[in-house]
Order: C-alpha cells, then structure tokens, then sequence
C-alpha cells in the first residue's frame, strides 16, 4: 500500500486535507476525508463528499481524483515525457507520483506518508474497514426471498444487514446521482459470495453489476452483533475439530468417519479433500454417536 497526504498549496503547508491511498496488486485507489475539512477548503470533486458528510469516496471517484493528475496514454509527446523522467514504459502510478499529483485545476498536492508514520486519525479510519463478509442463515418466518449478511470490520464490529437496508444505500445514493444505473434492484440470495467482493483494503464492497457500498455506510445499517470476532475466534478453537479428534473422541478409525460423514450420520461444516472441520457437539449428539 502506498499512502499520500493530500495537501494544497493556497493553504498550510502542513495541514492534510485528505489521504491518497493506492493498491498497487488492484491497481486501486481511495480517498479518505480529513475530519474538519469544510467543502471550501477541500478540492473539486472531493467536496461534494464532503457536502454529503461523507469522509470516503467511492472508487470511480477516487480513480477520477487521481487519474486528473496522471499524463493521459493518449498524449501527443508521450513519448518525450516518457524519456525525460526515465520512464521504459507508461506508468500511471510512477507519473502520478513524479508529478507529485499537481494538475491545472486546483493547487493540490501529495505528500509520500510511511505506513508506520500514519496520522493517528487515519490509523482510527483504517481499523474500521472490511475483513469479511457472510451470507446469514434466512431467520424463521423471513420474508421469501430476502437474506441477509454479515459484516465483519477490522476493529471487531460485527453488523447484521438486510437487503432492505441495503436497498436504502442505494436509494440514497441514486439520489445523489451516484452510480444511479449501476445499484438499481439490489437483492441479497445465498449467491451473494459470488455477487460481492471487498475491495483492497476493505474500503468497501464491489457488486457484480458495478456498484459500490463504503464501509462508512455499511458500519451505519443493520443491526450490531452483540459480540466481536474474537469472540468467534474462541468460539471456533473451543468447539471445531478436525477428523482425527473427532476419531479419538468416538473410539474409531479416521476411515470410520469417513463412513458416517458418507451415510451422513455426521455433518461437517467443512470438507478439505479427505478431511472433515465437525462442530464439537456434533460428535456428542449428532446420529454418529448414538
């Protein structure tokens, strides 16, 4: 990850108005709002986000930010550009960063930050971005159709969200005329693993059909989980076993269960090849062990 603060030139020297985050293996970028930025202060394009109350861009804006200050591939005297800064090939991020991402536009620039120099305010933000996510077993008497997910946040937050909740982030967003085409008739199945991805650093969600929920929306919505991934951690130490404990703890051979997974007298939560991950009471009260 490479980090910059965003810094303008008309204003103090030191005072960050935003951070530039890039991923170079995504080739993504995203931008993070400095608390106490008036939309007058912050640059164009940012401050609309920052008239919204918003302190995440989404990632078509964050790449539009970045790439209004990166020699387009198409320029006349490519080529000569290329040559005067050593450049073998078209580089975006190298020519973002020679130029020190300075454009017509504004008087903004960027400032290289080490990863462990980070402002304490940016350290915060990134501790509250995505880790993972799980479609939830439909509740008894859910609506057909309906599903939800969980959410699971770097700092512990675990969040419980309905596609109705969902729904509102698009709705809310169509009326900001984001991505209005894009976020149009969401609706969570079980295939959601497949529809879903987090994006680099966890900023977010990526849809399938091009959209994008922010982590800062997402820690808003549904219900928050009256417990925190380390809890699941112990929980998962505690109570999942392996085939060869689950052998040991019935007396048998791993070949004997293999046979009552096969009979389906035992139910693994999951199989690797040959070996089988059993909730630990499952072995005490499941069929198998009767």
């Amino acid at each position: 990850m490479k980090i910059f603060a965003i810094r303008d030139a008309s204003l103090a020297k030191d005072r960050d108005l935003a951070w530039l985050l890039y991923y170079p293996a995504a080739d993504e970028f995203h931008i993070e709002i400095c608390d106490g930025v008036d939309e007058w202060d912050a640059p164009l394009l940012i401050s609309s986000f920052v008239r919204r109350g918003k302190k995440s861009l989404d990632l078509d804006s964050s790449r539009l930010w970045a790439e209004l200050r990166i020699i387009p591939p198409d320029r006349q005297n490519l080529g000569m550009i290329l040559r005067d800064n050593g450049l073998d090939t078209y580089d975006p991020f190298r020519l973002l960063v020679l130029a020190g991402g300075r454009c017509a536009q504004d008087d903004c620039f960027l400032v290289p930050l080490r990863e462990n120099q980070l402002p304490e305010e940016l350290e915060k933000r990134l501790q509250k971005t995505l880790v993972s996510f799980l479609p939830a077993t439909p509740s008894p008497g859910s609506e057909a159709g309906s599903s939800d997910v969980f959410f699971f946040f770097r700092d512990g937050m675990i969040r419980r969200i309905s596609d109705t909740d969902l729904r509102t982030i698009e709705d809310l967003k169509s009326k900001e005329d984001l991505q209005k085409e894009q976020l149009n008739r969401l609706s969570l199945y079980r295939d959601s693993m497949s529809r879903f991805s987090i994006t680099a650093g966890g900023h977010g969600i990526r849809i399938s059909e091009g959209g994008f929920l922010s982590a800062e929306d997402l820690r808003e919505k549904g219900r928050l989980l009256p417990l925190t991934q380390e809890d699941l951690r112990t929980y998962i130490r505690q109570n999942v076993i392996d085939t060869a404990t689950a052998a040991d703890l019935l007396h048998c051979t791993r070949q004997n269960i293999q046979d009552l997974v096969r009979r389906g007298k035992l139910q693994p939560v999951l199989t690797i090849k040959n070996n089988f991950l059993f909730l630990r009471d499952e072995i005490f009260t499941g069929p198998g062990s009767r």
